[in-house]
């Protein structure tokens, strides 16, 4: 009995042991199989780690995508990236990954490099031989299996240094997923940080964003900074930009015709005009957000002042490592750009839908016309008929007037002009006056002459001498501002 308990015994030990050998074997051709397939897809994995390069490369040459085509390689949805400068990728969806994942993270310094992961462990830097972290922008790591380790080189293959042993395992590809819009293409990668590429569709729409916008405070200037009460508006007419957004084309009695595109949206900053003390002078101010407004400065700490002799802030964009921000310059230093930042000193993100505008309405009535600003100022423009006087003046003779700055050249102190004006549509009624500022005096007004005096000796601090030209008729008053340059 004894020797058959044995007999069975010996029995199933032989089976276990043929069928763990068995097993084992089927285990070590399975293993050598997957490492055969992870060979054959080497080349593949490289072209992605060298595309995923490109991709951080342009990130951080501040490159932008031009086009992105879906095409189909080995049976799954691609992507065909060209880009601004000339680069082109082309990128699979679902590419499978390797054990062990190659991934990008980006470092304290704001740029992206290698990294590593083992299994379920936390991703670490890929490193060089010298122990040094490996731009992901740089050169793309090249990988291979050879006696069964996983190596990679960071020199084109010049120099190749084992990683760990080819378990035949998967693992993640760099990127999990690709999505394109119309102003972004965003990259979410394995480890779930998201980056973007900006496409040249937004550049050009925050650009022609930020041009509207300063020609609106070219205007704001006309209408608020340089007093005119004379202008008025011949017709109105409405529009639609090429953004699709509806305006109105204001074509006023002096030939100069304004595009105003009202918005209605929260603006992530606005300018306005505000006074000054104790100077007593318009300059621009700007709130971003919720905050309040503060001075714009030009590049010496300066406030900017409002008015036609000095400049109307410029917006612009500039790209750091990561996007694009607002700017802003003032004449003469126009190409000298300064950072937009919040109540918190940082910079305002660049955003293709935000909106930008002086105006939040236009209304027309039956004698007005009514521009609201973003800080609740209304300016009124009357309408223009016909019928209404207008008046013209001439430069005396020896000066000249400047139509770009709308300023007559400079005039000295203790010293007298004679202004040469006429009237067009007069009516029967209508009276002239006229009242010098800033120190100057008005000594006779005829039929078509106005003179003034200027002071002594012109105030400190006061660039200008002016004369404001009252026309009266009937209910109506209008007034000119002539500005005359000081000689100092």
């Amino acid at each position: 009995m004894k020797k058959s308990i044995t007999i069975i015994l010996a029995a199933f030990s032989l089976l276990f042991t043929v069928s763990c050998a068995d097993r084992l074997m089927e285990e070590t051709a399975a293993l050598k199989a997957r490492i055969i397939e992870l060979e054959s897809m080497v080349s593949t994995i490289n072209e992605y780690y060298s595309n995923t390069s490109k991709i951080v490369a342009a990130l951080e040459d501040h490159d932008m995508i031009r086009s992105v085509t879906t095409v189909t390689m080995e049976g799954k949805d691609s992507y065909l990236i060209n880009f601004v400068s000339g680069r082109t990728i082309t990128l699979i969806q679902g590419v499978d990954g390797v054990a062990p994942n190659l991934g990008i993270r980006k470092y304290e310094d704001g740029r992206y490099y290698w990294t590593v992961q083992y299994g379920s462990e936390e991703p670490q830097w890929l490193l060089s031989s010298l122990g040094l972290k490996i731009r992901a922008s740089g050169l793309s790591p090249m990988m291979k299996i050879e006696d069964g380790w996983w190596q990679y080189s960071y020199d084109s293959g010049a120099t190749w240094i084992r990683l760990c042993q080819a378990s035949g395992a998967s693992g993640s590809a760099v990127f999990k997923n690709i999505s394109v819009s119309d102003y972004f293409v965003t990259f979410t990668l394995s480890n779930n940080t998201v980056f973007q590429l900006p496409t040249e569709a937004f550049f050009n729409r925050v650009i022609d964003k930020c041009n509207s916008l300063t020609a609106d405070l070219a205007t704001t200037t006309l209408l608020l900074a340089d007093i005119d009460t004379s202008l008025a508006v011949k017709s109105i007419t409405q529009i639609v930009g090429e953004d699709g957004t509806s305006g109105y084309k204001l074509v006023l009695n002096n030939g100069e015709e304004l595009n105003i595109f009202p918005g209605k949206d929260e603006q992530p900053f606005s300018f306005t005009i505000k006074m000054s003390y104790p100077e007593w002078v318009d300059c621009w101010a700007v709130k971003v957000g919720d905050g309040d407004y503060t001075w714009v400065l030009d590049a010496q700490g300066r406030k900017v002042m409002a008015s036609s002799m000095s400049s109307t802030p410029r917006i612009g964009v500039k790209d750091t490592l990561d996007a694009y921000y607002y700017v802003y310059s003032v004449y003469p230093d126009i190409e000298d750009y300064q950072w937009l930042r919040d109540a918190n000193g940082d910079l305002v993100a660049a955003d293709a839908y935000a909106n930008l505008t002086m105006f939040t309405a236009v209304e027309v009535g039956a004698e007005n016309v009514t521009l609201t600003l973003v800080d609740g100022k209304k300016v009124y423009l009357p309408l223009y008929y016909a019928t209404n006087p207008s008046i013209t003046f001439s430069a005396p003779s020896s000066l000249h007037y400047d139509a770009s700055t709308y300023l007559y050249s400079e005039v000295l102190a203790n010293t007298s002009y004679s202004i040469g004006y006429a009237v067009a549509n007069a009516p029967d009624n209508l009276q002239i006056d006229a009242i010098a500022l800033d120190g100057a005096t008005v000594t006779a007004i005829t039929a078509d002459t106005i003179t003034f005096r200027t002071p002594a000796a012109f105030p400190a601090n006061v660039t200008t001498t002016r004369v404001l030209v009252f026309m009266t008729w009937g209910g109506n008053v209008t007034m000119q501002v002539l500005e005359f340059k000081n000689h100092i």
